[in-house]
């Protein structure tokens, strides 16, 4: 199945570069850096992000590729003995309801290692497996979407928040926001006159987990968490907008008047990126297969560009191959 869906990767126009005129820029020591004038181009889902997913899924008439269930919390059970599910050594579980028999099993999530998780706790998956896997952590992020009924008058599409060099100057001025972007710039987001403007944007981890840790949000419900991470990071967006406007020598900032808000919503996103306690493990595999289990654990935190899609994307493929060749294709 991951094999198939790295063909169809190949052959569906899926992302486009976005360049719209507009560069990303930054921020550091509280000061505006010179937007990214390198030609470099940043490639999208389109026409929307989840596209991606779609033509890696794609099904065609002729071709059925792979299925998908959601809404599942799939549990993996070795079996015994191949005759016990004809020749299929895994079995995907969801509570007592059973999904299906496979050959191989593919593990994308780093954290299915954990002890808690009970997504391998019946899988009596290779001890290197959860050996390695201990070196690896996930660290929360907040994101929030807001859209405005006008667009905002800034000069970029994209901002990256610098909190490396000063830290306390960058938490005064921008406090939750590590990352900003104008979804509304992307290609084939269809946008009007009429069309509200939309904005994406993501915490730094530092402050996602002071958020997260707040004395309110202990045993809160999800709906609260989510509302408590849109009013904190639409208030800290909308609070730095004239320090952006007059960082960027766009206009005055005293005369700033932020459209009006139509639309906003917040997410907690519980294991946002791989933080490492030996990377070293990790960059020197794209994967991890042991094929006498019929088991292959791949994912973002693997290879040379850990944390990032490309990444992920690359420790697919690897797995991929390392199935193709087991299998003998």
């Amino acid at each position: 199945m991951a094999v198939n869906t790295y063909l169809h990767l190949k052959r569906s126009v899926s992302e486009k570069s976005w360049r719209s005129g507009k560069n990303e820029g930054g921020y550091n020591h509280g000061k505006a850096q010179e937007p990214s004038l390198d030609g470099k181009e940043k490639y999208v889902g389109y026409p929307a992000m989840n596209t991606v997913c779609e033509n890696l899924l794609l099904q065609t008439k002729s071709e059925q590729t792979i299925n998908v269930v959601t809404g599942k919390q799939a549990r993996a059970v070795a079996a015994d003995s191949e005759a016990e599910i004809g020749q299929s050594p895994w079995q995907l579980y969801h509570k007592d309801e059973l999904l299906g028999s496979y050959d191989w099993l593919v593990v994308t999530d780093r954290n299915s290692a954990q002890e808690l998780r009970p997504d391998l706790a019946d899988a009596n998956v290779n001890m290197e497996f959860k050996k390695v896997n201990e070196h690896v952590k996930s660290v929360k992020s907040c994101t929030a979407m807001i859209a405005f009924d006008e667009p905002l008058p800034l000069p970029f599409d994209g901002l990256t928040f610098d909190y490396n060099s000063n830290k306390e100057v960058m938490r005064e001025e921008f406090k939750s926001l590590g990352w900003a972007a104008r979804d509304s710039s992307k290609p084939g987001r269809c946008r009007n006159n009429e069309s509200p403007e939309c904005w994406v944007l993501q915490s730094n981890p530092e402050e996602a987990l002071r958020l997260l840790e707040l004395d309110e949000l202990q045993g809160a419900t999800l709906p609260q968490i989510r509302e408590k991470i849109r009013e904190q990071m639409v208030n800290d967006f909308i609070d730095c907008i004239p320090t952006l406007i007059a960082k960027s020598g766009c206009g005055d900032s005293k005369q700033v008047s932020t459209p009006k808000i139509v639309d906003s919503m917040g997410h907690r996103w519980g294991a946002a990126f791989p933080s490492f306690i030996k990377q070293e493990l990790f960059k020197e595999m794209e994967c991890q297969v042991f094929p006498e289990q019929q088991f292959v654990a791949c994912g973002d935190y693997f290879g040379t560009y850990a944390a990032r899609v490309e990444g992920a994307f690359l420790s697919g493929r690897a797995a991929a191959n390392e199935v193709l060749k087991c299998v003998g294709r």
